[in-house]
């Protein structure tokens, strides 16, 4: 986008920012709610604003190009992103559902559910360091200057040798077609060999040169009669007439019936061609027929290449801030270091000679741990009154300093107490409201650390940029002041600590000679030194095996084995699904949605698990298990998450695992573990990750060695990830029920994905349906009855039927054989076996095993347990 556009795109969020801040302040005033509703729906306001705030934000920070303002924008983004997760979690906590339904607030911003989609890529990318990134494209995109010129003296090379190339297989090409193009002779049995024909090539001035096209001729008659075919053509009833025969009357007539005929058979081609045109377009003139427009993909399948190109230039920006600053610490060095150290020492003494006038007597100097002379700018030695009170209990007996210590320790126990028993009654106070229903949400806002900083970023950046006009820096340098200020104020606590090496000799000469006018004994200030911090139990280092080897032959040894896959293009419209548009009106008298979720809705929740791989530190699960029936669309949102976040996606299935065994598992899960923390964000995949948690191996599996990563992926996997790791654990299970209850606790979120509906069913036939017949072969009532007939099959059923039925034969007879909707029921019933949708038993036992490892759903069914219980106690 142009500068003008991201400009006015950046003031129009500021915008938003400081009515979202003006909000929270009015609420920050209410008192503490009792009614649920009321609280669900200022959190579902809020949490639409903070979607379109961060969305909006994500955008700036990725076209932001001024080093200053980068800064400000990353501060703004990624905290509107933990709040934005924040309301999530506290919407969830209401619903007590994974799934959230804001429809009121919703229409009240006259938006849908689809504006509420959070992943944007490449505006959350994790950008890698420039040498990892150039392994994983398996191409340089980040290149120095030599590297660049080597790069086009190779490309030039292999140029000139593909021209060479294409010119000999041209030529070899020509000579097979002139051998062809020979004339036979079937009563001599013999091959006429043509003369070569001379071609001239023309050229006029200021004209393209004109090429000969030369045509071949193929005169010899290879194709043999089937006599068992004639009478196919019925050839046996036809009186055949040689043309000696037939009088030239006789020959016009037989001529002119025949062309007749031939046109009368077009010309009612081409009417009805022309009638069903017109009648299609009177029906989308009259709104009877809607154009049918495919979903269009997604524009950001070159997102990477381009985010790395734009961070090209925003290293280049930050290579030439990093030589301003360079360049103005030299400056200041060499025209304002002796002025700096003369001002910081006439400070020194003038502090010196207050406290000698005042007590007559030196303050202790301060501490270089504690910063040194800093102190004494900022106000945080003892005034001259404190120091004479200090000196005064100095002089006091060993008692009277006992008693005034044990009183000051008797004080600050006390103090402590109250705190800790404030701290309790609050605990208690909450928890009584929670239990209640009342939340305060008052408190809520004004305790929150992202709104603070919020609060905090866009009150400085007002301040800070009020007069500088941003409009006019379209080349995107830095503002020089803020880098002399900066730079300068670093220079200042540099030197002062150089001087106050040297004022410290000063202070112990004045000290010296104050106890030789005094008479007293003189004793040198006691310098503190600085206390070895207390050791532990020592920790054991890991011993690195792989310490020889480069990460990209690591990284080349998991691709050749085959852990390392390379992700199709996949993004989030190939997940073809439809809102629960209903859930919301739907609701109990506990205000608890009584309908389950629908397919799109789940893209909501892997997005939000999705926003911790980013660029932005936000919290995210280190363990993710898609659930569901066969073809359901789990492979699909894996290739889709491995693809949206630019992962490097690591396939340890039982089918790539099985070549290890035992000995090898150590060293294939160190490697792991060290290719994917350097190469993060990373997916490790595992396909029916039931197989490794089976309560009994079925016999023909055993040769997999399923459970070889049983004890691995707590201790090996999850355990190294630490919180700021851009690694999640994803695994997929089509029968989750014949595992170990182990494999609940192992992933941190269970998600399960929703049986297809009408409305998903009718977006999947739409799309599929116009990209393989196109648009106007297919009526209008054929998607709907198609949706509505076999709306129970999975979406993975249904994408492999229409690809089978509709083939390149059947493709091309769709002019003459127009489609009818019995073909793709016929696929289904007619096979043998049959292809049936899922069984409601199937399905009802997905939903249990759900019901018992999702963790809002154990709440919800103590919650609804609960109900019933006093229900009963009622009756």
């Amino acid at each position: 986008m142009s500068f003008d556009f991201n400009y006015k795109f950046w003031i129009d969020t500021k915008k938003d920012v400081e009515d979202i801040v003006k909000r929270q302040n009015v609420l920050k005033k209410k008192s503490p709610i009792t009614n649920p509703l009321v609280t669900y729906r200022i959190f579902s306001e809020l949490y639409v604003l903070y979607v379109e705030l961060v969305n909006k934000l994500s955008y700036v920070y990725n076209y932001t190009f001024q080093v200053q303002k980068r800064e400000v924008v990353r501060s703004l983004v990624q905290s509107a992103a933990r709040r934005l997760i924040e309301l999530k979690n506290e919407l969830k906590n209401l619903e007590l559902s994974e799934y959230v339904y804001t429809d009121k607030a919703l229409i009240a911003r006259k938006l849908n559910p689809y504006d509420l989609v959070i992943w944007r890529s490449p505006q959350f990318l994790y950008r890698r360091p420039p040498e990892i990134q150039n392994i994983v494209y398996e191409r340089r995109i980040f290149m120095t200057e030599d590297e660049k010129i080597d790069a086009e003296i190779k490309s030039k090379i292999f140029l000139g040798g593909a021209v060479t190339l294409i010119q000999a297989h041209e030529r070899a090409r020509s000579a097979r077609v002139y051998k062809s193009a020979v004339k036979y002779d079937k009563n001599k049995l013999k091959v006429i060999q043509r003369k070569k024909p001379n071609y001239t090539f023309t050229h006029k001035f200021d004209q393209p040169m004109s090429i000969p096209v030369k045509r071949t001729m193929f005169s010899g008659n290879f194709v043999k009669q089937n006599e068992d075919c004639q009478y196919l053509l019925q050839a046996d009833n036809l009186v055949r007439k040689l043309e000696n025969e037939i009088d030239e009357d006789e020959f016009n007539r037989l001529r002119n019936e025949a062309a007749l005929k031939i046109q009368l058979a077009w010309r009612a081609h081409r009417s009805k061609k022309i009638l069903k045109k017109r009648h299609i377009f009177k029906q989308t003139l009259y709104g009877m027929r809607t154009k049918k427009k495919l979903i269009k993909t997604n524009q950001y399948f070159d997102s990477v290449l381009e985010t790395y190109k734009n961070e090209l230039y925003k290293k280049r920006l930050d290579e030439d801030f990093i030589r301003l600053m360079s360049d103005e610490r030299t400056r200041l060095l060499q025209e304002r270091s002796p002025w700096i150290m003369e001002d910081i020492s006439d400070h020194i003494r003038g502090w010196f000679r207050e406290f000698y006038d005042k007590v007559g007597d030196f303050h202790p100097y301060p501490d270089a741990l504690k910063s040194g002379t800093v102190l004494v700018l900022i106000d945080e030695t003892f005034t001259p009154e404190e120091f004479k009170e200090k000196l005064n209990e100095m002089n006091l007996s060993k008692e009277e300093k006992k008693k005034r210590a044990e009183k000051a320790k008797q004080q600050r126990k006390k103090e402590k107490d109250k705190i800790r028993k404030e701290k309790i009654k609050e605990a208690k106070r909450r928890k009584k409201m929670k239990e209640a229903g009342i939340y305060d949400i008052a408190d809520n806002l004004k305790t929150n650390k992202n709104i603070i900083n919020i609060e905090k970023t866009i009150k400085q950046y007002s301040i800070d940029w009020k007069l500088i006009d941003e409009y006019l820096n379209k080349n995107h340098e830095a503002i020089k002041e803020w880098v002399t200020e900066g730079e300068l104020a670093i220079l200042h606590r540099e030197l002062r600590a150089l001087v106050d090496e040297y004022m410290c000799l000063e202070y112990e000469m004045l000290r010296n000679a104050l106890c030789m006018d005094l008479k007293k004994k003189y004793k040198p200030q006691r310098k503190k030194k600085v206390k070895s911090k207390k050791k532990g139990k020592k920790q054991k280092k890991i011993k690195d095996i792989t310490a020889d080897r480069s990460l990209e032959s690591l990284y080349e040894e998991l691709k050749a084995t085959g852990i390392i896959e390379k992700c199709e293009k996949k993004t989030f419209e190939a997940f073809i699904s439809d809102f629960n548009f209903i859930a919301d009106d739907t609701r109990d008298e506990d205000n608890l949605t009584t309908l389950g979720p629908a397919k799109a809705d789940i893209k909501m929740v892997v997005q939000e698990c999705m926003l911790g791989l980013g660029e932005f530190a936000v919290d995210k699960p280190k363990s993710l298990c898609l659930a569901g029936p066969l073809n359901n669309g789990k492979k699909l949102l894996s290739q889709i998450i491995a693809f949206e976040t630019d992962a490097v996606f690591m396939n340890l299935s039982p089918e790539k695992t099985q070549a290890f065994g035992n000995k090898d598992l150590n060293y294939l899960m160190h490697v792991i573990m060290k290719v994917a923390k350097a190469f993060q964000p990373t997916i490790i995949f595992i396909q029916d990750v039931h197989r490794i948690f089976w309560k009994k191996v079925p016999k023909d599996q055993e040769y997999l060695n399923p459970r070889l990563l049983q004890k691995a992926i707590s201790t090996k996997i999850l355990k190294p990830i630490k919180k700021e790791d851009k690694i999640l654990l994803l695994g997929t299970t089509d029968a989750p029920w014949s595992a170990k209850p182990k494999m609940k606790r192992i992933f941190q979120k269970v998600l399960l994905i929703p049986k297809c509906d009408y409305g998903t069913s009718l977006l999947l036939w739409l799309e599929l349906l116009t990209n393989f017949a196109g648009e106007d072969s297919v009526d209008d009532y054929v998607y709907s009855a198609l949706a509505k007939v076999l709306q129970n099959y999975n979406s993975g059923d249904i994408t492999d039927n229409v690809a089978e039925t509709l083939n390149v034969r059947r493709r091309m007879k769709l002019k003459s054989a127009p489609l009818n909707p019995f073909e793709f029921i016929e696929h289904f019933i007619g096979r043998n076996p049959p292809i049936f949708p899922p069984e409601e038993k199937l399905l009802e036992k997905f939903l249990k095993w759900y019901q018992r490892a999702n963790k809002l759903c154990i709440v919800r069914r103590k919650f609804l347990k609960k109900k019933e219980q006093k229900n009963q106690k009622r009756r």
